[in-house]
């Protein structure tokens, strides 16, 4: 067996999430974990645990008022987790009851 370039763990990784096609859904994940980041924790501890399917992130909320602030931020969210991601993730923010 011939001996070849050593290569990193994480290359190695990032190689198999692009070959699986797993790397979309990794930044799906990602940008779920960067919703209380954008919003504050204590305004995330108010929310469901948010989630992404096909670009459309969907959240929780408990509370009217805090569902129309929300949906009123949302453009200013959805620009924010982008930006942070460096890709456009999200495409739509929606809260649910």
């Amino acid at each position: 067996m011939e001996r070849r370039d050593a290569v990193t763990i994480g290359d190695v990784l990032r190689e198999c999430l692009e070959k699986s096609s797993m790397q979309g859904r990794l930044d799906e994940v990602r940008a779920c974990g960067l919703f209380p980041v954008v919003v504050g924790d204590h305004i995330a501890a108010m929310c469901g645990k948010p989630y992404i399917r096909d670009g459309v992130m969907t959240v929780g909320t408990s509370n009217a008022s805090l569902r129309s602030e929300l949906n009123m931020s949302r453009g200013r969210i959805v620009r924010c987790i982008n930006d942070m991601m460096g890709k456009d993730v999200v495409k739509e923010l929606l809260f649910r009851n």
